[in-house]
């Protein structure tokens, strides 16, 4: 059990950090290792939990959001799915072509960084209980902190000034 533990819990615990780490720093290294844990998380939730299975996961998930908010909406695996998609593709995009990541506009920027807060306090906070919220609470302060100050116009700090 200590594997499933470490596979489901403690990987999106790092992973939410990462994210906090990220958005503070303005790290690309934390952003994609959040990224990666994410994933991690995603499949061995998606092993263990739900035996491999999208209807399963599907109808959980809406289990899940019923007895929280009182809506059965079976939408939001599609939700939990999009997040991976779009900070994946940000984490790649920022390797593969960091000078076009750098001067995209800032709306594409605040759009994939609002969606990601948006689903880490839910998922790290709202859906959370006991040691994982308190990290999720202490990971938003962090972020929270991190965007706020960001006053660029893109998530990327500027280039280092080189050294001869």
């Amino acid at each position: 059990m200590l594997a499933v533990e470490i596979a489901v819990f403690y990987t999106i615990a790092a992973a939410v950090l990462c994210w906090a780490l990220a958005e503070a720093l303005k790290s690309r290294t934390f952003w994609t290792a959040g990224a990666m844990l994410a994933l991690i998380h995603s499949a061995a939730a998606f092993v263990w939990f739900y035996g491999g299975s999208h209807e399963t996961a599907r109808l959980e998930t809406m289990r899940q959001t019923a007895v929280l908010t009182g809506l059965a909406f079976s939408g939001g695996i599609y939700f939990n799915y999009l997040f991976l998609i779009v900070w994946l593709g940000d984490a790649a995009w920022w390797w593969l072509a960091p000078r076009a990541y750098r001067s995209r506009p800032r709306a594409v920027s605040l759009v994939v960084r609002g969606f990601i807060f948006f689903i880490v306090v839910n998922g790290a906070v709202v859906f959370a209980d006991g040691w994982a919220r308190v990290v999720g609470v202490a990971a938003v302060l962090v972020a929270a902190a991190g965007l706020r100050s960001d006053t660029g116009p893109t998530f990327v700090p500027k280039p280092a000034k080189s050294v001869h």
